[in-house]
C-alpha cells in the first residue's frame, strides 16, 4: 500500500459519523428555530461531525504506524467512549438542556450519599445503574470488538484517502465553518444560539452573538439572617383564637393544564370551590429550590445561600405555627433528604416535625403505592386520634407524577395508549409516541385525583379546614425540544396548580399572578389576621400583593444563576453575569425576552432599557440594594 495513503475502516467510522449526525439533527430539529437558526446549526454540527470522524480515522492510522497494533486498539477503544459520550450529552441535552461536561461537573460536586439519593430519585433500580457503570468499564473493549468484526468486512473493498486529501480537509472544514458563521450572524438570534449550541458536538463555535447586558449598579439583596428571623417569630404577638387544621399537598411535576374534568375530576371540583388563580407559578423549575420557596416563603436562587449558611431552624413559618401552638404531621413518599432538604425544610434533627412518616418506594415497588399507604397511614391516625381534627398542620408529599408516572397494580389505565420506558428516550420524537407519554402522565395524575378524592371524603371538619394543593413544578412533554423539567423557563415546566381553601372565605380581589411563595404568607395572614415581615412571599389577603413572580432554573447543588421575572403578561429572563456568586453581579446577561405564551418580543430590541424598566422595573428595584455585599 502507498506510505501517502491512508486506509480507513469505513464501516466503523462511517457508523461514528452516522450516530453524531443522527442525534445532533434530532436534538436540533426537535427545539424550536428563531430566525432560521436549525438550518446554520445542523450544518455547523454536520461540519464539526465530519471533522471529528476524519481526525479519529486519521489519528488511529499514525498510532497503528507509530506505537504499534496494541497502541492503536487502544485509541480505536478511546473513540467508541468519546462516541457513547456523544450518546449519553443526547440525552442530557433532550432532557435537562445540559452538556456532559456540564452533567460530570455537576454530579463531581456531590457528596457521596447525595449521588446515591439523585440515582434512587430517578426511578431507576440501583442494579441497573450498577449494571450501567460496569458497561461503561467495558465500553473500549466493546469498541475494539466492534471495529475488528467492522474491519474484516471493510477490508474486502478498502478505502483509501491521500494524505494532503486529510490535511486539505483539516483546513477547509473549520475555514468554511468560519465563513458561514460570519455570513450568517446577523440573523442569528441569541437565544436560539444558547439553546442550538448544546446540540453541537464540541458545544462551541468560533463566534457567537453578543449577548444584550442589562447594567444594574447594584446588588442582589442577600436574605434575612437566621438570628434575625428567629428574633422576629419570637416577637410574634399573635394569640390565635381558633386552630383549625391546615393541610399542604406538594405533589411532583403537576403541571397545571392537566388538571381538567377527565383526569382529575376532584382537583377541579375542589378548585371551583377555592381561591385559584389567572396565572400560578412555581419559584424553580426543579425540585429542591421549589420546596424551599414552598417553605420559606424566599426566592429560589437562595436556597443553597441558606445551606451554605447553616440553616437550622427550617422553615420560618411552621416555626411560627410551632410557636401558635400547632403540631406538625408529614406523610411523604418523596426523598426528603434529597439535597439536604429535609432539614432545611423541617429543621435540625427535623425537630420541627411531631410525626414524620415516609413511605419510601424502589423497584419493584411504584411511588404511587407509597403514595396510597401515605393516605391510608393519615386515615388510620385520623381514626385512633379524634384529636387531631384541630390544631395539626398536615404536610403530604405525592410522588407519583414523577417519572416515569405510575398507578398501582391493578389499577385500570383511564388513558390509552401509554409509552413504555422505551419510548421516553428515543432518537425522532413522533407526534403519537409524545401522545403516548402524556397519557402514562395523564394516568398518574388521575391516580393522584382519586387519592385526593379519598383525602376530602375523610377530611373532619370540612367548613374550617385550610386545604392547599400544589405542585413542586410542571412538566414538559418536548413542546420546547426537552422532556420532564429542570431544563429551561417555558410555560409548561412552570406552570402550576396553586388551589387555596380557607374555609369558605375569599379575598375581595384575588391577585392574578401568584407563585409558592405565597403559600405560606396566605395561611399565616388567614389564621393570625397579619401578614408576617420575615416572608418574602405576599399574602393573597394583602390588597397589596405584589404582581410579579420571580423563577429560577435548576442547576443541580449550586446557586441558580438563570431566572425569570413573570409579571403575568411578559417575563425576562437572565442569568448573573458572575455565575459562581450571584452577589457580585454588577449585570444581567438578558437570554430571553418572552410573552406569557413564550413567544419572543424581538420588537423591544432598540428600546431594551426603557422597555425593561416599565415592565420590570419595580420588581428589579426589589431584588437589587445599592451597596455591595458579601457572599456566603
Amino acid at each position: 500500500m502507498d506510505r501517502k495513503q491512508i486506509e480507513i475502516n469505513y464501516l466503523y467510522f462511517g457508523a461514528f459519523l452516522f450516530v453524531l449526525l443522527l442525534t445532533s439533527a434530532s436534538n436540533i430539529f426537535m427545539k424550536e428555530s428563531l430566525a432560521g437558526s436549525r438550518t446554520f446549526f445542523f450544518l455547523y454540527a454536520a461540519g464539526q461531525s465530519v471533522f471529528e470522524t476524519l481526525a479519529f480515522a486519521f489519528l488511529a492510522w499514525v498510532v497503528r504506524r507509530l506505537l504499534g497494533t496494541a497502541a492503536a486498539m487502544a485509541f480505536i477503544g478511546g473513540t467508541f467512549v468519546f462516541l457513547v459520550l456523544h450518546l449519553c450529552d443526547f440525552m442530557m441535552d433532550r432532557v435537562l438542556d445540559l452538556s456532559i461536561w456540564e452533567t460530570i461537573s455537576f454530579v463531581s460536586d456531590e457528596s457521596w450519599h447525595n449521588f446515591l439519593y439523585l440515582l434512587d430519585a430517578s426511578g431507576i433500580p440501583l442494579w441497573v445503574w450498577a449494571f450501567g457503570f460496569l458497561l461503561l468499564l467495558s465500553l473500549p473493549f466493546l469498541g475494539i470488538a466492534l471495529h475488528n468484526w467492522s474491519h474484516r468486512f471493510a477490508a474486502k473493498k478498502p478505502l483509501r484517502m491521500k494524505r494532503e486529501w486529510m490535511f486539505q480537509a483539516f483546513l477547509c472544514i473549520p475555514a468554511g465553518l468560519i465563513f458561514w458563521e460570519f455570513s450568517a450572524a446577523p440573523i442569528l438570534h441569541p437565544d436560539s444560539y444558547t439553546s442550538f449550541i448544546k446540540s453541537l458536538p464540541w458545544k462551541w463555535t468560533f463566534l457567537e452573538p453578543q449577548n444584550v447586558k442589562y447594567p444594574l449598579e447594584t446588588f442582589l439583596i442577600p436574605p434575612q439572617e437566621e438570628a434575625e428571623v428567629a428574633a422576629k417569630i419570637a416577637a410574634d404577638p399573635s394569640v390565635l383564637k381558633e386552630k383549625p387544621n391546615v393541610y399542604l399537598f406538594v405533589i411532583e411535576s403537576l403541571r397545571g393544564d392537566f388538571i381538567d374534568p377527565a383526569a382529575a375530576p376532584h382537583l377541579c371540583r375542589f378548585k371551583e370551590g377555592s381561591c385559584h388563580f389567572d396565572l400560578a407559578l412555581s419559584n424553580a423549575n426543579g425540585t429542591h429550590p421549589a420546596w424551599f420557596s414552598i417553605f420559606h416563603s424566599q426566592f429560589s436562587y437562595f436556597w443553597n445561600y441558606a445551606q451554605e449558611k447553616g440553616w437550622k431552624m427550617g422553615s420560618p413559618a411552621i416555626n411560627l405555627m410551632k410557636k401558635w401552638g400547632y403540631k406538625v404531621r408529614l406523610y411523604s413518599s418523596a426523598q426528603l433528604r434529597y439535597y439536604g432538604m429535609e432539614e432545611l425544610l423541617l429543621g435540625k434533627g427535623v425537630h420541627l416535625v411531631d410525626s414524620y412518616k415516609t413511605f419510601h418506594h424502589a423497584p419493584p415497588s411504584t411511588a404511587a403505592e407509597s403514595d396510597a399507604a401515605a393516605v391510608a397511614e393519615w386515615k388510620k391516625d385520623l381514626s385512633e386520634n379524634p384529636e387531631l381534627s384541630t390544631g395539626q398542620l398536615v404536610v403530604f408529599f405525592f410522588d407519583s407524577t414523577h417519572f416515569n408516572y405510575s398507578w398501582p397494580q391493578g389499577w385500570n389505565p383511564k388513558f390509552v395508549p401509554i409509552s413504555n420506558d422505551i419510548d421516553y428516550f428515543t432518537i425522532f420524537q413522533s407526534d403519537a409516541k409524545i401522545e403516548k407519554i402524556k397519557n402514562r402522565y395523564r394516568n398518574s395524575v388521575h391516580f393522584v385525583d382519586s387519592l385526593f378524592g379519598s383525602f376530602l371524603e375523610n377530611l373532619p371538619d370540612k367548613e374550617n379546614a385550610v386545604v392547599i394543593v400544589t405542585g413542586d413544578h410542571g412538566e414538559e412533554f418536548f413542546e420546547h425540544g426537552h422532556l420532564f423539567h429542570n431544563s429551561h423557563l417555558t410555560h409548561e415546566q412552570t406552570y402550576i396548580p396553586l388551589y387555596m381553601s380557607f374555609g369558605g372565605k375569599k379575598p375581595e380581589k384575588l391577585p392574578k399572578v401568584v407563585s409558592q411563595m405565597d403559600i405560606f404568607p396566605s395561611v399565616l395572614h388567614f389564621l393570625s389576621g397579619r401578614q408576617p415581615s420575615f416572608l418574602e412571599g405576599r399574602s393573597i389577603f394583602s390588597p397589596d400583593h405584589w404582581p410579579y413572580a420571580v423563577i429560577s432554573r435548576f442547576n443541580a447543588g449550586r446557586s441558580p444563576y438563570e431566572f425569570c421575572v413573570h409579571n403575568g403578561e411578559n417575563k425576562l429572563i437572565a442569568r448573573f453575569d458572575n455565575k459562581k456568586d450571584i452577589f457580585r453581579s454588577k449585570k444581567l446577561k438578558i437570554r430571553s425576552l418572552w410573552n406569557r405564551s413564550d413567544r419572543c418580543l424581538v420588537d423591544c430590541k432598540d428600546n431594551l432599557g426603557d422597555w425593561v424598566e416599565i415592565e420590570f422595573g419595580p420588581a428589579i428595584d426589589r431584588l437589587f440594594s445599592r451597596h455591595p455585599v458579601s457572599g456566603p
